[in-house]
């Protein structure tokens, strides 16, 4: 008996050293005596969780399996192996694991939040949403309010995400978890000033994440406090060097400065200290991409590829810089090269797309383009580039699907209910639309050229003008859609239904020498815009300036220019299929306003 207690006695000092975070200790208290007390689930579950926190997961498993056959009834020991195998990424197993410690501990929160960070993680959103309500029901914790407002924010629901954080930070006012998801939560809904307002609270008491570090930085800047918010983007990159979100706001802060080039002297010193790590390699090269230093992006890649020669981000990104230097060929030779990389996979295919059409390929590019869509077929941009294809190929069928004269539909929409005149709905329109772009478009995410876009939907913004825009709209689109004929075969007409869902609502606010650049509207079906005001130049240089134009490519080839254009007014609707390469003209004027959504099948 002397002795089984001594052997307790030992397996509890290994528990209390695992507690102060010395796995390897508490593995050598306990082994000698493992196999007198391999029995004990409490000691198998003990070893589990030793050789988990020393990352030999393979052994931990097999000891939180081996303490759940001891004691089927303990739900805390099915609740630490789902945790193992959602760490190994076996999420389906885990959930079965989850729910079954729920059953043995009904009411145990980390259980429940496990549940629902696991639906999360498998994208299962709408079952994580009613997994985060019966949280909040069965046990409404600070805890439980938290993470039913990240799956509110992963579903867009702002809004709703709000009012759960409100609730988390009543029940733990102090918390600083709470009090930052809060703040978050106001910045997603263009409530700058009071986000700002709580993220400098926080950063006053210490700046202790790089998530705090970014978005205090992001709201100082949007409050046009930019020296602020790059001393702090430089504290915090100094910080958490290895950040890439951190270190690419910071190179976007210093070259909307003027840095040109320079504006990533700060990455590449990091770079510097850190030369394995691949991913700030690659994240300074997409900053000076976006920042348009192509030349100097390419010498940061070479750079990276003396270091890492086949690692296929590196060489993916090579491959589209050196197609924008005008280098096709070259281009080519290093995207085929991820082909060899990364047999099978998907997105090496789809890179090769613009770059073949540019070089002259356009017989190869429609096998790939054909061969992608029989796994995607309404993956729009592939449509696109299937249909580019086939206009430099001469082929007819490109006529057939890029029919512009009949695919393409204006529509003056009237003025909606409680409105005298179309005039005085759309003034009202643009004057609910301007200040959305100034809370809800931040600058450090806009690359449209001397323009601005909304970052969220507003399809949830609850505002009465909105809804009469889209009841108005949703006329058009009906009789859109009533007028596709039947055909199983065209890629805008085989999926028509009785049934449609609108899918986004933006806004775009071009000034002088904007532009909106050539796109299409990846997962969409039917695309749109409409124009709320215009103030266009009395004399512009261009006579088509600020016009809606398609069929030319974001990277065009030769001979593939636009070919249809429309004229903005106030007023009108413009829909049309989502893969049609359409962007504007360059605005002369001192604004273009319009709005945007995409519709898709219901």
């Amino acid at each position: 008996m002397r002795q089984k207690l001594d052997y307790s006695a030992l397996a509890n000092a290994a528990r209390e050293l695992l507690t102060d975070g010395d796995a390897e200790g508490a593995e050598r208290v306990l082994s000698p005596v493992f196999n007198q007390l391999k029995l004990d689930p409490s000691v198998l579950h003990l070893m589990g969780l030793i050789k988990k926190a020393q990352n030999k997961l393979d052994e931990a498993e097999r000891h939180f399996r081996s303490a759940i056959a001891y004691s089927l009834s303990e739900g805390s020991y099915y609740n630490e192996l789902g945790v193992l195998l959602f760490m190994r990424g076996a999420h389906e197993e885990a959930l079965k694991v989850f729910r079954a410690a729920l059953s043995l501990m009904n009411g145990a929160g980390p259980v429940r939040l496990n549940i629902v960070n696991c639906l999360i993680s498998m994208g299962k959103i709408d079952q994580a949403e009613q997994e985060a309500r019966a949280y909040v029901a069965a046990i409404p914790t600070a805890e439980a309010w938290l993470i039913l407002s990240e799956v509110q924010r992963r579903q867009n629901q702002h809004e709703q995400a709000l009012i759960s954080t409100e609730e988390a930070v009543k029940l733990k006012p102090k918390d600083r978890e709470n009090r930052y998801a809060h703040a978050a939560a106001l910045d997603r809904v263009g409530r700058g000033v009071e986000a700002l307002d709580m993220y400098e609270g926080l950063a006053r008491q210490t700046l202790d994440s790089e998530d705090l570090a970014l978005n205090y930085a992001r709201a100082l800047y949007a409050a046009d406090r930019k020296k602020d918010a790059e001393s702090v983007a430089e504290q915090g990159a100094a910080a958490w060097p290895g950040s890439v979100a951190l270190q690419a706001a910071l190179a976007r802060m210093r070259h909307l400065r003027g840095e040109g080039e320079k504006c990533t002297v700060l990455m590449e010193a990091a770079i510097q200290q850190r030369p394995n790590d691949l991913n700030l390699r690659l994240g300074c090269a997409d900053a000076l991409h976006r920042a348009g230093h192509l030349p100097k992006a390419l010498s940061i890649l070479d750079a990276a590829l003396r270091v890492a020669p086949d690692t296929p981000a590196l060489v993916t990104a090579l491959g589209i810089v050196l197609d924008e230097l005008n280098r096709p060929m070259d281009g080519i030779r290093a995207l085929r090269r991820v082909v060899e990389l990364t047999p099978g996979a998907r997105s090496a295919y789809r890179n090769l797309l613009s770059t073949l059409l540019r070089a002259g390929q356009p017989d190869e590019a429609l096998r790939i383009a054909r061969a992608l869509l029989r796994e995607e077929p309404e993956e729009q941009y592939l449509i696109a580039c299937q249909a580019t294809a086939l206009r430099l190929l001469g082929d007819s069928g490109y006529a057939q699907m890029c029919d512009y004269e009949r695919l393409v539909r204006e529509y003056d929409l009237p003025a909606p209910r409680g409105f005298f005149t179309a005039e005085s709905f759309n003034a009202t329109l643009a004057g609910l639309l301007r200040p959305q772009h100034k809370i809800n478009a931040h600058p450090l995410d806009q690359y449209l050229p001397k323009g601005t876009q909304t970052g969220r939907s507003l399809l949830e913004w609850d505002e009465r003008n909105i809804k009469l825009f889209m009841g108005a709209a949703d006329a058009a689109v009906r009789d859109y859609i009533k007028r596709l004929d039947e055909d199983g075969v065209h890629p805008l007409k085989r999926r028509k239904g009785k049934q449609y869902r609108y899918s986004g609502l933006w806004s775009v606010r071009l000034t002088q020498e904007g532009y909106q650049p050539n796109h299409v509207h990846d997962r969409g079906w039917i695309s749109s815009a409409y124009y709320a005001a215009l103030m266009p130049a009395e004399r512009p240089r261009d006579p088509r300036s600020g016009w809606l134009k398609f069929g030319e490519p974001n990277r065009p080839p030769a001979n593939c220019g636009p070919e249809k254009w429309i004229e903005p007014k106030v007023g009108k609707l413009v829909l049309f299929p989502s893969y049609f390469w359409h962007g504007t003209v360059p605005f002369e004027g001192s604004e273009r306003l319009s709005l945007a959504f995409d519709v898709t099948p219901g």
